[in-house]
């Protein structure tokens, strides 16, 4: 009756380890990496290892082949779609297929694909948000009048169909322009869901369901998410299964027929009531340690499930709250620096934050990973936590390090020790539409065109030809400087190789630089360093800021161009 837990990483796996483990099932732990935190727990009975299923998906299936000819394990758990996905495509018509803990392939193709979620919410009935389909750029680029903004960018997938079966995540955005860059970026993996921004509280009804019928259902509220904006939760509390979100979920479950678990998510507003769906999960969920200690214990009942026995449920207990320890510190993190986009979210305040963290005294509290009665994953979770800070404290000194030492080199004396010798003069920045766009501008008005002085401008963005920023445009043309003429330029080999000295606003574009030559990190200097009566500073990109920043990094720019027509004229 050995049960292969499969993604042994994660830290659902965990919880369906212990859940089992303390029932008397024996559970093998499997995982692509080394050492599995699910394996340090004490009721693992074995840790193995496979390919990596992102990485070569038909040796990771090969290998689960040899498995099951050789082993007599009573059920396979896919534990992430990582290995639930290839796992349902290769044994959906295999014999063994009744061994693992999947759902009919047909169901799963269809929550894994956005659209076809959307679709069918549509026919059940499932509130949804303005939604648009878009395959390619021409699509994106024809619906645009449509939209109004922020617009939220979902990828057709969370991890894309193509070849590569790379991990994607929502994206938003907040002007044409955005939309378009972050759209093109996306559109390589494949097709996308635009939906319109909706703000609310995240809830989730997970459950276990026998051919299209829920047996057991659970709740739970978000009270933390990482990133800010959202994202993973990092901390929730059980609720009562709120009867609307429930009747949808039943609804949604009937019509696919699904078998097994999944989490059908939804965002709430708190005032009106009004509610969306956001997307159904197909396997088990991160927030899956808060159902075990609340007594929803599902893990035992797809065991139960798939071994045909009767399913047990019981009144769950709600106020429990669960946190993972790692995302919720980065949670308080991003707190205390205000790090969240007030165009989507408002800040919690740092006091809030500390009374729910002051919750870890509570009895109703648990961890994701810690545990008084399974210590030692919980133990190697902190250590993985210490190791994050220490590496990240170390990582911050060396960039000040590197930083400095670039600082001190762009100072304005050995600046002009460089432009000396220098003819071609290179402006540089990420996307080449604001701060070297302008800089180029800059200097073609300012420095009188003798024939000795060349200018260029360019970006690290892969895609050029784009007119500049018309914000800053209009900035550059009240000031009586046109830029109506600028089209981004890619950087490339032969333009480092061209220029005498390189201009760049920030440090971390001479790492970037490095990456084509170090000839061509060494002719770099901050074009701050222009400034002559303070130290060089780096001038930050002021893409989709408010206008005072591009006011101000214009006026910086600006400051250095005259600083640099001093010196050569």
């Amino acid at each position: 009756m050995t049960i292969l837990l499969l993604d042994g990483d994660t830290l659902p796996a965990l919880a369906i380890t212990r859940s089992l483990g303390s029932r008397g099932i024996p559970v093998v732990v499997a995982s692509h990496q080394q050492n599995p935190i699910a394996g340090y727990s004490r009721y693992a009975s074995s840790v193995l290892d496979y390919p990596n299923p992102l990485l070569a998906p038909d040796s990771f299936v090969h290998w689960l082949e040899d498995q099951l000819a050789g082993h007599q394990y009573q059920l396979v758990i896919p534990a992430t779609e990582r290995t639930l996905v290839p796992i349902a495509r290769h044994f959906h018509n295999s014999s063994h297929y009744y061994r693992i803990a999947a759902p009919d392939l047909d169901a799963l193709e269809t929550v894994l694909d956005k659209s076809r979620t959307a679709l069918l919410a549509r026919q059940c009935d499932a509130p949804l948000p303005a939604s648009w389909d878009i395959a390619n750029i021409a699509e994106l680029r024809s619906a645009l009048p449509e939209f109004s903004y922020p617009m939220v960018i979902k990828p057709g997938r969370s991890i894309s169909d193509n070849s590569l079966r790379t991990p994607l995540s929502v994206r938003y955005a907040h002007s044409e322009e955005e939309l378009i860059k972050v759209g093109t970026e996306l559109l390589q993996h494949g097709h996308l869901v635009l939906q319109a921004y909706f703000s609310g509280i995240g809830k989730g009804i997970e459950l276990i369901a026998n051919r299209g019928e829920i047996v057991s259902a659970f709740q739970h509220q978000r009270l933390h998410e990482m990133p800010l904006s959202g994202g993973g939760s990092s901390y929730r509390k059980s609720v009562n299964v709120d009867p609307v979100l429930l009747e949808v979920s039943a609804r949604l479950i009937k019509q696919l027929n699904w078998h097994g678990v999944a989490m059908v998510e939804f965002k709430q507003n708190p005032e009106s009531g009004e509610f969306i769906l956001i997307e159904i999960n197909g396997r088990f969920w991160g927030s899956l340690p808060l159902a075990v200690a609340a007594g929803a214990d599902f893990p035992y009942q797809l065991y139960q499930l798939y071994t045909a026995q009767p399913i047990e449920t019981k009144q769950y207990r709600t106020e429990i709250y669960c946190r993972k320890l790692s995302s919720d510190l980065r949670w308080l993190e991003a707190v205390a620096r205000k790090d969240a986009d007030p165009r989507l979210v408002t800040t919690p305040g740092l006091g809030d934050a500390m009374k729910d963290l002051l919750k870890i005294f509570s009895p109703r509290h648990y961890f994701d990973a810690q545990s008084l009665s399974d210590l030692k994953p919980g133990l190697v979770d902190l250590w993985q936590i210490v190791r994050s800070y220490t590496d990240r404290l170390s990582g911050v000194y060396r960039e000040k390090q590197f930083r400095n030492g670039i600082i001190k080199r762009s100072r304005y004396s050995l600046v002009s020790d460089r432009l000396s010798t220098a003819s071609h003069i290179l402006f540089l920045c990420y996307g080449n539409i604001n701060r070297s766009a302008v800089a180029q501008a800059l200097a073609e008005k300012k420095i009188p065109d003798t024939g000795q002085y060349f200018f260029k401008s360019a970006g690290f963005h892969p895609l050029g030809n784009r007119p500049a920023d018309p914000r800053m445009v209009a900035i550059a043309a009240a000031e009586g400087v046109s830029m109506d003429h600028l089209r981004s330029s890619v950087l490339t080999t032969e333009l480092t190789e061209w220029a005498d000295i390189i201009f760049v606003m920030e440090a971390d574009h001479i790492k970037q630089l490095a990456t084509f030559s170090q000839a061509a990190a060494d002719k770099a200097l901050l074009l701050g360093g222009l400034l002559a009566d303070q130290s060089a500073a780096e001038i930050p990109d002021p893409y989709n800021k408010p206008q005072p920043v591009y006011q101000s990094v214009y006026r910086t720019i600006d400051q250095c161009i005259s600083g640099l027509s001093k010196l050569v004229c």
